[in-house]
């Protein structure tokens, strides 16, 4: 698999080694553009015998005729086209800013040969990935931080900045982004972006389900659709609108909210209306006048009013309502809290969620052990899903729309039992240097719940990349197995060898396997051990 990136005057081509690791290579397209001219950019950037499946990323402002040209070429060259995308997606990605479950608004900033192309990214929950606003800048300092202090002031509110290419790799050029007014309070990104649109592409095959769309972000996130396997940008589909009860419709019971217990409505009778009285009225005496002529009748006495039939019972609403099982019901764990999404009959304005936890322990913040809800769809699609405080530990959920016809499969509740997940471990490594003119590190360990720490292993690794196992470093020092409190930071400082170049300190379990799986693509753990290690930011991992 190749990622190929093609900007106007330069392209980026990528593949795995056989170690796993991106290699990115560079090219000067040589007064080509490789945007309005791929052919030609394909031509200087593959070998003659190039013959692979390739993944494309494009600038977020190519047209779609830009990319049928692409595909064009590519197919000529004799690639076999995966996906084309924008760069900025390509970016997100190499950040690890898409993932199911999260929702965040991100500006990304793209260095090209001669401008820099700042795109805002809105992420949602379904693996939507939505441009939102893109626009370029030249390249020039001032002109660069002018326009990314503009777009962190803009409606959009990014809540992070990924910055890609080879002019981030300064620091001082880092710095600039990092120091701007606007970007304080920020998460600002910046880990080998010389590869991050190359590397993402590579991380695409990943997302299979990643959907693109353009335009304004939602003003209120909605009921999200499946994601679409179709590789092309789809327009945004919002979600329909709850449909109006008939005006001749009783109303119906009210719905518990997702905070209350829900407990059996019993169905409330009708009252029986009762007639009203009318006032007392005197009969009429008689007229002493003479007698009225004999064509005339006498004046009528007032009418009796006829008894009012009681109305039959109307049952309410609620107790007609059926349980159906929802579809594609799935948990995305937010820390101690659980997002709860499924797919909503066409029909069902209600359903009902249950829950059990299955861990023996409670800790204050985990909710109640077991519960039963009403869930309104409205506010279900207003908050994106159902958040439930549960903690950490192992829950079975069941969910059942109420629907209100009779004639419908109800087959039962859809289950789904969500894993608990293993107590983290946050680590910050750093370098200090003594009066004495030698440099110290320090590595701080701090758990979010109180858990037991393993031994642990502190490896340090040189070169642009980090180690992912023991065997690509040397151990400088090893933490002893003991147990940590819940947010009591844990310190532990030894020598650090004089170096040149990049260095890298990155903590490994004693007991775990010495492979590459031992960090995942987030840089956390991905072992069965019962501790969850993971580093505060991946490029706090690099110290100098």
């Amino acid at each position: 698999m190749l990622g190929i990136a093609i900007d106007h005057r330069i392209a980026h081509l990528g593949r795995f080694d056989p170690q796993g690791r991106p290699a990115v290579t560079a090219t000067d397209l040589d007064g080509t553009d490789g945007v309005a001219d791929p052919a030609a950019a394909l031509h200087l950037l593959l070998a003659a015998d190039e013959d692979d499946e390739a993944v494309f990323g494009l600038p977020a402002a190519a047209d779609r005729e830009a990319e049928a040209r692409l595909r064009r070429a590519a197919e000529d060259a004799g690639l076999q086209v995966r996906r084309i995308v924008p760069k900025p997606v390509g970016v997100a990605l190499h950040y690890g800013a898409i993932d199911e479950g999260v929702l965040r608004t991100v500006l990304v900033v793209d260095q090209a040969a001669e401008t820099v192309e700042l795109t805002v990214l809105a992420i949602t929950p379904d693996l939507t990935a939505r441009i939102v606003t893109t626009r370029t800048a030249p390249l020039g300092e001032d002109h660069a931080c002018a326009a990314i202090s503009r777009e962190l002031a803009g409606t959009a509110a990014p809540d992070a900045v990924l910055l890609s290419g080879g002019l981030y790799t300064s620091r001082a050029r880092r710095d600039e982004v990092e120091d701007l007014p606007a970007a304080q309070g920020l998460t600002v990104r910046c880990t080998t972006p010389e590869l991050a649109v190359v590397h993402g592409l590579l991380l695409l095959e990943d997302f299979g389900l990643l959907r693109i769309a353009t335009g304004p972000a939602p003003a209120s996130s909605g009921h999200f659709p499946p994601p679409l396997e179709d590789p092309e940008p789809q327009p945004w589909r919002t979600a329909p609108t709850d449909p109006e009860p008939p005006a001749e419709s009783p109303p119906q019971a009210p719905i518990a909210t997702v905070t209350e217990l829900a407990t059996p409505v019993e169905p409330i009778p009708t009252p029986i209306p009762t007639p009203r009285a009318e006032p007392h009225r005197p009969r009429p005496e008689p007229d002493p006048t003479p007698e009225a002529p004999a064509s005339e009748a006498p004046a009528p006495g007032p009418e009796p009013v006829p008894p009012v039939a009681p109305p039959t019972p109307t049952p309410t609403s609620t107790s007609t309502l059926h349980s159906v099982p929802v579809t594609q019901l799935q948990a995305v764990r937010r820390d101690d809290h659980l997002l709860v999404l499924w797919a909503w009959p066409d029909n069902a304005l209600t359903a009902r969620v249950r829950w059990r936890r299955e861990d023996t322990s409670t800790s204050p913040g985990d909710g109640p052990r077991d519960g039963d809800i009403r869930c309104q769809r409205r506010v279900y699609e207003h908050d994106g899903g159902l958040d439930l405080p549960l903690g950490r530990g192992t829950v079975v959920l069941t969910v059942e729309a109420l629907v209100p016809d009779a004639g419908v499969d109800t087959e039962g509740a859809a289950s789904l039992r969500v894993a608990a997940e293993p107590p983290i471990v946050d680590y910050e490594p750093a370098l200090r240097r003594r009066l004495t003119g030698a440099r110290v590190a320090t590595v701080t360990f701090t758990a979010r719940t109180g858990c037991d720490l393993p031994a642990v292993r502190i490896v340090h690794g040189l070169g642009r990349y980090r180690p992912t196992s023991t065997a690509e470093g040397t151990v400088l020092h090893e933490v002893p197995a003991q147990r940590l409190s819940a947010g009591t930071p844990l310190t532990v400082e030894f020598p650090f060898p004089s170096t040149k170049g990049t260095s890298w300190l990155v903590c490994f379990p004693a007991s775990g396997p010495a492979s590459p799986r031992e960090h995942g693509r987030d840089g956390s753990f991905d072992d069965h051990d019962e501790t969850d290690i993971r580093p505060t930011a991946l490029h706090r991992l690099r110290v100098t």
